[in-house]
């Protein structure tokens, strides 16, 4: 498949589906509430244990580590196959195990970066809950934390609900969730579970920027190609990159609008340098603020991972708290297969590389003090 073959979106989910519910942006919240009242029996006993959550800037590796622990048992996140229907887990997962589907083929993600996917493989719709419960997520002029306060309220009963009814009619113990978003969170969702823990994937910022720019400028021509494709990251909530990217405040209102002023004059690295600056930046001084946070948080280097898997596994599977067998099991499966990419140009010339090394050089610093540590 080439670059000029991303294939897009069903017409039934952009038409149908898309078109209804964005004319109608409330319409999956009662239905939700229909199905927990219709279950409430079959989830009665059914607890959150310690959940999982991965959340990173994207291009991260924050993909690769939601594979390597989606396969493990016990283990339930939100899959390819639950999307448009995400909203109503139960009815939806029990209706499919009652279908006669064919096999699920497998087959490269459009990102083209080694990751083959196909319907059962995990994936991040749950920035759809967020949008829904909390206005103005996204919004570049407000600061996007979301702190211990704002657990409260009616999004809690709809959002442990829905982790109940996946994990019931799956029959798992641990929620997994990967939500790039979520790293401005990460107090919030420890308010609503005291016994989470946090995996944030960071990669050196020339790497991770460059990444950033093969995406974005993979997407803005798939969606200049067919709207279809901007349509459906938008409705993902996906606004990374693409033609509807979003600068993702981190509670410094110049640096918003410098990213916006980068982008906005086509200087995209630059945007993202800041904004890789800026998202890291804000993580390490809510660790240094919050003493309750900081050991329910790991943060896991790419690079570091890829250069010694073994070490690396065992650093998350003791932070995630996995038992012996699990963590000789994940890192059989997975310490081979680790990496670093090498099958593409950056496209960055030296000046470019530069530049993002002195935009970003204090926060990586203080990173690698992090990395690896625990």
């Amino acid at each position: 498949m080439s670059i000029d073959d991303y294939p897009p979106p069903p017409p039934w989910l952009d038409r149908c589906l898309g078109t209804l519910l964005q004319r109608w942006p409330g319409l999956m919240r009662p239905l939700s509430r229909l199905e927990t009242a219709s279950v409430a029996d079959a989830i009665a006993t059914t607890q959150i244990e310690a959940p999982v959550y991965i959340a990173g800037m994207a291009r991260s590796g924050s993909t690769v580590l939601l594979e390597m622990l989606a396969g493990l048992p016990g283990f339930v996140s939100l899959r390819y196959s639950d999307y448009p229907l995400h909203w109503l887990p139960y009815w939806w997962n029990a209706l499919r195990q009652r279908l006669p589907l064919p096999p699920p083929a497998l087959a490269e993600r459009a990102h083209r970066d080694r990751l083959q996917v196909g319907p059962h493989s995990p994936e991040a719709f749950e920035e759809t809950f967020w949008q829904a419960f909390f206005p103005g997520r996204h919004d570049e002029a407000l600061d996007q934390h979301l702190g211990r306060a704002a657990a409260g309220g009616p999004f809690a009963a709809f959002y442990r609900d829905q982790l109940r009814k996946l994990l019931a009619v799956r029959q798992g113990r641990r929620y997994l969730c990967k939500g790039n978003y979520n790293i401005a969170r990460l107090a919030c969702l420890q308010a609503l579970f005291a016994d989470a823990r946090f995996l944030v994937p960071v990669r050196e910022p020339v790497a991770q920027v460059a990444s950033l720019l093969k995406q974005d400028r993979w997407f803005c021509r798939w969606s200049a190609a067919d709207p279809r494709i901007g349509r459906h990251l938008a409705r993902l909530g996906h606004y990374e990159f693409g033609p509807f990217k979003r600068v993702q405040h981190c509670g410094d209102g110049a640096a918003a609008q410098a990213i916006r002023a980068a982008w906005d004059s086509g200087d995209t690295a630059l945007g993202y340098a800041l904004q890789w600056n800026q998202i890291y930046a804000a993580l390490l001084r809510q660790l240094d603020d919050d003493a309750a946070l900081q050991p329910a948080c790991l943060i896991v280097g790419y690079e570091a991972l890829c250069a010694d898997p073994a070490a690396g596994i065992a650093r998350i599977a003791a932070h995630i708290g996995l038992d012996a067998a699990q963590a000789a099991a994940l890192t059989e499966c997975w310490a081979p297969r680790l990496s670093l990419p090498a099958y593409y140009d950056d496209g960055l010339d030296a000046a470019g590389r530069a530049r993002i090394e002195a935009i970003t050089a204090t926060t990586w610093a203080a990173l690698q003090n992090h990395i690896g540590t625990r």
